[in-house]
Order: C-alpha cells, then structure tokens, then sequence
C-alpha cells in the first residue's frame, strides 16, 4: 500500500476533526467508514482485496448489531509513523478511543463488527487486570 491510511468508524465529531487535522499533518490518508460498509472485509474497504474477491467474505457473517463506538484502524503504517503519530494524538489532548488496531494479515478478512467485537474483548479484559 503506498500511503498509510486510517480507517474512522462513528468520528463525525470534534475528535475526529482533531485527528484530521493531525493525518493532514502526518500526509495520512484518512477513509471514513460508514455503517453500510461494516460487512465488508476491512482489506477491501482500502483496495487490499479486489471487490470480486471480498464480496463473498462477507456472506459468511450474518448481519450483526451496528456499533456506534469510535474506532480507528492503522492501514499500512511504518512503525515509525504509527509511533509519533499516537505520541503527538497524546500530547494534543486528543480524547482517548478505546478501540484501535493495526491491519495484518490475520484481521484483513475480517468485517468491521468482526474486528470490533474482538477489539471490545481485548479492552474489556485488559481493563479488568488493572487495579
């Protein structure tokens, strides 16, 4: 992929007017998702999946329960960028977005409510371990 792109799930507000302000800085192509994409795989919502090839990923899953938590997902980032551009999302006092990811090769197939149940999962327990 040839520039770093990040995924907006339900940021039709004054932090994701934040964070666009930041990708623009940062040369980060920013793709808002809405909820009638949720179904397809998110490899195919940035062209990582050719539309013939993903079109039958997402029969597989049967429709789900739209979200409205923020989320956001890091398509092809260098580690570099993903690092100041988190670095510079904290010291700008951007509100905090629970449900993050990075694209690989193990969640390219997955739909939107795929990866936001699992996302869910992850903060929830990561959340109980703490005191």
């Amino acid at each position: 992929m040839a520039n770093p792109t990040l995924l907006f799930y339900n940021l039709d507000n004054e932090t994701g007017k934040k964070l666009k302000f930041l990708c623009l800085k940062h040369k980060i192509k920013i793709r808002v998702v809405e909820k009638s994409q949720y179904s397809s795989p998110i490899g195919g919502l940035i062209g990582l999946i050719p539309p013939e090839n993903a079109a039958g990923k997402e029969e597989s899953c049967a429709k789900q329960q739209d979200f409205n938590d923020e989320m956001l997902v890091f398509c092809g980032f260098p580690n570099q960028l993903l690092d100041a551009f988190l670095l510079e999302f904290k010291k700008n006092r951007i509100p905090r977005i629970a449900l993050k990811a990075v694209l690989t090769e193990q969640n390219l197939l997955w739909n939107s409510y795929v990866l936001h149940d699992e996302l869910e999962k992850e903060h929830q327990m990561m959340n109980r371990q703490q005191p």
